[in-house]
């Protein structure tokens, strides 16, 4: 499609708004740095997948301030059947573009073929950004050794009191908190009682200036009426058993939940419950654990996003939500950093520890628990490293919260 020059016009008008606010959010997430050196320091394309409401379009209006002759474009404000690459060059030849950061991107159909010949025939750095997570997944594959795809979860503990609480802690690395546990807890304690606000509702991002329930149910709404039924191809039906396998998990807890109670429970057969898992995970709602070990059962354990079971287990009772809120605040900061985690299963179906985790070469056995929690659990493990978590903190173990430092 051709480009008119009022189309460029209003773009350079939208462009000149979004900086305005982007400079509304002095305040810049992890990811920020990690971007701007892939940006400038490399050939790659990036995209930014994650969840609805972590902050991804503030991220790049913050970005399209940081970078010399860069334009942001919402790709919704532009006729579905816009050629980008027309477009980037019109850019680049008018306005003297060089990074071209695109928000939306799924709003332009084929858009993985423009941004191909975008790379292929110009010297022209693109980041984009979508709302749906499942349609950049597909278009990762299509762009190949071109595209580096970077993920926004949502808040870590240490971002939630820095933008929410105005707490400027700095990253500490794992060996730091295995090393000097209490030092560093005393420093942090006064910020323990955050710690269910924050894995109720603060860890979403969208809930800062909004902290309202209804944000997240809108974000869930989105994704299952908009993300999943258009990029997954599902049916009505479809998204309505995907809903009641959303409200099931969040209510029967982590150690109720498998493929088999989901397809017993709702009357679905096993596949297709592995295969609504499978879609949930890849518009981030859920975070998928698997076991440890050759001879057990491949099936996962099944988290939630932090925030999330709080908001669909309504109606339970807020204590029986605490040891969950626990584990999923453990996997989703641990997840992170990029280490590996597995769950301990048994053959015998005996209770083992909860998580191990491989730190370089070492394999560290964690148990997760309230104040009470002791060393009963390790009983029978042998030959790694035994770590008891416990929230909230106590002197026997390592307070849980400081795995929230770790990005």
């Amino acid at each position: 499609m051709a480009i008119q020059q009022d189309i460029i016009e209003n773009l350079i008008r939208f462009d000149q708004m979004a900086r305005e606010d982007g400079k509304k959010y002095p305040l810049k997430r992890f990811l920020f740095n990690r971007l701007e050196y892939l940006l400038t320091q490399t050939r790659q394309m990036a995209g930014i997948s994650g969840l609805r409401g972590t902050g991804k379009t503030v991220l790049l209006r913050q970005l399209s301030i940081e970078l010399d002759h860069a334009f942001y474009i919402s790709a919704d404000t532009l006729p579905p059947r816009t050629d980008l690459f027309e477009l980037a060059e019109l850019l680049k030849s008018t306005l003297g573009v060089r990074y071209l950061i695109i928000d939306e991107i799924h709003a332009i159909l084929e858009w993985q073929g423009h941004l191909k010949k975008i790379t292929d025939f110009t010297d022209i750095r693109v980041l984009f950004t979508s709302s749906s997570s499942l349609e950049l997944m597909e278009g990762r594959y299509d762009l190949s050794r071109r595209l580096t795809m970077q993920h926004l979860p949502l808040f870590s503990f240490r971002e939630y009191l820095m933008f929410g609480k105005s707490a400027d802690f700095p990253v500490v690395s794992l060996d730091e908190i295995l090393g000097h546990s209490q030092d560093i807890y005393r420093q942090v304690y006064s910020y323990e009682p955050e710690f269910r606000e924050y894995s109720s509702l603060r860890a979403m991002p969208a809930c800062l200036e909004s902290p309202l329930p209804s944000v997240v149910t809108a974000i869930i709404e989105k994704i299952l009426q908009k993300d999943l039924l258009s990029s997954a191809k599902l049916s009505q039906e479809d998204i309505l058993q995907i809903r009641s396998v959303l409200l099931f998990l969040a209510r029967a807890g982590i150690e109720g939940c498998s493929y088999s109670s989901v397809s017993r429970n709702l009357g679905i057969t096993k596949y297709k419950a592995q295969q609504y898992i499978a879609l949930l995970q890849s518009a981030s709602l859920l975070n998928l654990v698997l076991p440890y070990g050759a001879n057990v059962l491949p099936e996962p354990k099944i988290l939630f996003t932090p925030v999330l079971r709080n908001i669909l287990a309504q109606g339970i009772d807020a204590d029986r939500l605490t040891g969950t809120m626990r584990e999923e605040f453990f996997i989703h900061h641990v997840l992170g950093t990029g280490l590996t985690v597995n769950y301990l299963k048994s053959l015998r179906g005996q209770k083992l520890p909860d998580y191990i985790v491989f730190h370089g070469e070492k394999k560290l056995i964690f148990e997760i628990g309230g104040a009470g929690k002791g060393a009963a659990q390790f009983k029978g493990v042998e030959g790694r490293e035994k770590v008891i978590l416990t929230q909230p903190g106590v002197q026997k173990g390592i307070p849980l919260i400081l795995f929230g430092f770790l990005w």
